[in-house]
């Protein structure tokens, strides 16, 4: 019995203790978050929180239970005429015609697409055979050039009597010299024969 006393006694001094010692808060919180953080609605503090937009959010967020007039969340004659103008907000049957027609345009244009796919499908063979022609022509010109080029080389080279790299810059002056003693060559060849032709007249006269 005089135990009990003992452990009565004792939680009467732990709870005047404890009521004595005032309470601490180590959150750092403000009022406003403490309040938040409690699940309670903070009060109206700043100007910001005042603006329409923001008592709409409100009234959002807590409800009737935030002070916020109904009215206030509908918009007035001038937003409605706003929205309208700038087409915000459309009729849904609007909406739903012009989402058909453009499913229908698409419709179409996939199908003259495929049309064409089919189209060129059955060109194909034809195509190609004339690309495959095209490139075997331009491979045998291309053959025959380097042929002609190789060719004009060697003449190059045994007429000058040495070899020489084509890509050499002297390389053209060489060929634009031997070019000219060719030309050179073939007027004086036309020269002899027009006096030979000459000399055979005279001599017949």
């Amino acid at each position: 019995m005089l135990r009990n006393w003992r452990v009565l006694a004792r939680s009467f001094a732990t709870t005047a203790s404890e009521e004595a010692t005032p309470k601490v808060d180590i959150s750092f919180l403000r009022p406003r978050h403490r309040i938040i953080a409690a699940g309670g609605i903070p009060p109206v503090q700043f100007d910001s929180e005042r603006e329409r937009a923001a008592r709409r959010e409100r009234f959002g967020r807590y409800g009737l239970a935030s002070g916020v007039p109904v009215e206030e969340l509908f918009p007035t004659a001038e937003e409605i005429e706003e929205e309208q103008a700038i087409g915000l907000f459309r009729e849904f049957n609007d909406v739903k015609k012009e989402y058909n027609e453009l499913q229908k345009k698409k419709k179409e244009a996939e199908v003259a697409r495929l049309a064409e796919l089919e189209k060129n499908l059955k060109k194909y063979p034809a195509a190609l055979a004339k690309y495959e022609a095209s490139l075997v022509k331009q491979e045998r010109e291309k053959d025959d050039k380097e042929l002609a080029l190789e060719k004009r080389i060697r003449e190059i080279q045994e007429y000058f009597g040495y070899w020489m790299d084509p890509k050499d810059p002297r390389f053209e002056v060489m060929l634009q010299q031997k070019e000219a003693e060719e030309k050179k060559a073939v007027k004086m060849a036309k020269r002899d024969e027009i006096q030979k032709k000459r000399y055979a007249e005279n001599v017949q006269g």
